[in-house]
């Protein structure tokens, strides 16, 4: 199940010095801080590349992947650290890795209008590690790289089907109303909801009607009538059970 998508600007570099960031959206500078730059190998996570120049993306969670935006290093005096040939591989672990390819990108050409270019597709590949490995480049005696964008899928609209919905609670804590995302394979089907208090008392029992075009339901919840303090709120769907601590101000 997907939905919208939203785009990533990856900026965490393992295992080197993270150097700036894009001045304008879809522009990059011309100024060699704004980027990564290597000038000695080290060795790459995945071990049968020995020693190389890399940059590996821990991106925090396991995303589906899509297209890709490169801009290659682009200070004027320095265009030849830019990267021509590299590979991609990804991972969900860093430890198990596939490899997407052998891809090539075009040297840049030193200007403030600078756009990058279009890079490999990931085809919606879930993963949450990319790791770029540059093979060759314009013959400096540095490697570089400004900025790599990727397009993806927000990961919350990705429901396995032995889960059979998402669901998170928002604000948290709360003070007077919240609410709860849903995404659910059921759309006919309502959710059940139970708040229960840290004694285990039930405080509310209630459902919510799911429909197509919505994600966001402020639940029946008055909190002016609660006491400050720990609830457990539970949800059921179709004897499927999520559990949600949250917190009365």
């Amino acid at each position: 199940m997907k939905q919208k998508l939203i785009y990533i600007i990856l900026l965490l570099f393992v295992g080197f010095q993270w150097l700036g960031a894009q001045c304008y959206p879809d522009r990059h500078s011309t100024n060699w801080y704004d980027g990564w730059v290597s000038c000695e190998t080290s060795s790459n996570p995945i071990s049968s590349y020995g020693e190389t120049h890399w940059i590996m993306y821990d991106l925090g969670y396991d995303y589906v992947l899509r297209e890709t935006t490169f801009w290659n290093a682009n200070e004027a005096k320095h265009l030849d650290y830019g990267i021509n040939e590299y590979n991609i591989d990804y991972s969900l672990d860093g430890i198990e890795w596939k490899n997407l390819g052998k891809f090539n990108l075009e040297r840049a050409n030193g200007s403030s209008t600078y756009e990058g270019l279009e890079g490999p597709d990931f085809n919606e590949t879930k993963a949450r590690y990319v790791l770029i490995t540059p093979i060759s480049n314009f013959g400096g005696d540095c490697y570089g790289l400004s900025e790599l964008k990727i397009a993806i899928t927000d990961p919350f609209v990705i429901v396995e089907e032995e889960d059979g919905y998402n669901a998170s609670v928002y604000p948290n804590p709360f003070v007077d109303s919240i609410s709860l995302r849903i995404v659910s394979l059921e759309k006919d089907t309502p959710v059940d909801l139970i708040l229960y208090d840290l004694m285990g008392r039930e405080i509310l029992k209630d459902s919510v009607s799911i429909s197509e075009d919505n994600q966001n339901y402020q639940l029946p919840i008055n909190g002016n009538s609660l006491s400050i303090g720990i609830y457990i709120l539970t949800t059921n769907q179709n004897g499927k059970e999520k559990s949600f601590k949250i917190i009365k101000r």
